[in-house]
């Protein structure tokens, strides 16, 4: 069939970015296609780390875990540029966490990941290190590492370099229907352009299940969980390059990040939501965390000191547990009805753990796509 893709993508967030630069990095027709503009969604709207998710290791989620230590050190090589190291501290309090639990957490992020250029983590005095920012009580702390980063520039990085790859990037234009036959898969987009493909990747995100519903109609038996991250924007509340991870009442995690050299950001929430459109801040969330940073920080904030806020949602694989206990994994659903119409949907996923996604979807369709001489490219490549 004339003009056919081997490949067409729904949805330009960082996964549906990283897949169409590694496919057409191995010599596939790769077509992707937005409803909005690249990485405008939950790509642009998470707390700008790569990093292998500390807290995660209180889930047992180590394979998850050494897997995002892993790519830290990739992405931070590949795209140096938008990258830099990020000191994090963790006050201790003795209501919450203790500090063996800590150590433990820490000796274990220092170490499952491989080798690293990260520094090791450490315990440090609080009073010597970063007195004045603190209150008095919080005087033992750990320090550890991991990375800060542009998410929106990451998407568009892997966008260009797809584009130079041969993909076809198109952008602001919604997939409103699509047909299996049995020669693969006719596309129309809103434009009225029909492409045909033979393999489909659903990478929507917190839109998947709607896709699947409305547009693919196809059934399936995986239910996402939509959860809203909210992040508030203050003028910076200290002048050290430095970030603190502070632990909450409820045994969660808020990060305090330097921000745009005049900004801490502070973030972030998680709130069970039905809808993944349109996400905002509620009141509640600003309360929760200016309750937080006041109970750690001798500044002050107030909902006046609030300068920006932004939400975005994180489409997770339903677990039926509390929102900051259900994974941050990802997980394939693989659809064939027949070998040259193969459907793979994207479910769950983090911005650190994008391009070794992208690797394995490739892997997972390429008994369904023609054969190429490319192997995994896309760790030793700077975007």
């Amino acid at each position: 069939m004339k003009n056919k893709f081997d490949i067409f993508i729904i949805g330009g967030g960082i996964n549906g970015a990283g897949i169409a630069r590694d496919a057409a990095g191995r010599g596939f027709k790769v077509y992707l296609a937005d409803k909005n503009k690249v990485g405008s969604a939950t790509s642009s709207w998470s707390s700008k780390l790569i990093h292998g998710g500390l807290r995660y290791l209180e889930n047992y989620e180590f394979k998850l875990v050494r897997e995002s230590l892993k790519e830290r050190e990739i992405i931070s090589k590949i795209a140096s540029n938008i990258t830099k190291p990020m000191p994090f501290i963790i006050p201790y309090s003795k209501k919450l966490r203790s500090k063996w639990i800590i150590r433990i957490g820490l000796f274990l992020y220092d170490n499952i990941g491989g080798k690293t250029s990260f520094p090791k983590s450490k315990k440090i005095d609080l009073n010597k290190k970063y007195k004045g920012i603190l209150k008095e009580k919080f005087s033992d702390g750990f320090k550890y590492y991991d990375a800060q980063i542009d998410d929106k520039k990451l998407v568009e990085m892997n966008i260009e370099d797809a584009k130079k790859l041969g993909a076809t990037i198109v952008e602001n234009n919604k997939v409103i229907e699509v047909k299996r036959n049995d020669f693969g898969w006719e596309i129309t987009l809103e434009n009225g352009d029909l492409i045909n493909s033979n393999a489909l990747i659903n990478a929507s995100g917190p839109w998947i299940n709607e896709i699947i519903n409305n547009v693919i109609r196809v059934k399936t038996k995986k239910p996402i969980r939509l959860v809203r991250g909210s992040h508030i924007i203050t003028k910076k509340l200290y002048e050290e390059e430095v970030a603190f991870t502070l632990q909450s009442d409820d045994n969660r995690i808020v990060f305090v990040i330097p921000y745009k050299n005049k900004y801490s950001l502070i973030g972030t929430t998680e709130v069970d939501v039905i809808k993944p459109d349109n996400p905002v801040i509620s009141d509640e969330e600003q309360k929760y965390l200016i309750d937080v940073v006041n109970n750690y920080f001798f500044t002050q904030i107030s909902k006046g000191d609030i300068v920006e806020t932004y939400s975005g949602i994180r489409p997770l694989i339903e677990d039926y547990k509390e929102a900051s206990k259900v994974t941050r994994d990802y997980i394939f659903d693989l659809n064939i009805q027949n070998k040259n119409s193969p459907l793979l949907n994207i479910y769950g996923g983090k911005l650190t753990t994008y391009r070794k996604l992208s690797e394995k979807v490739i892997e997972k369709l390429s008994p369904y796509l023609p054969t190429t001489k490319v192997k995994n490219w896309t760790a030793s490549k700077p975007l």
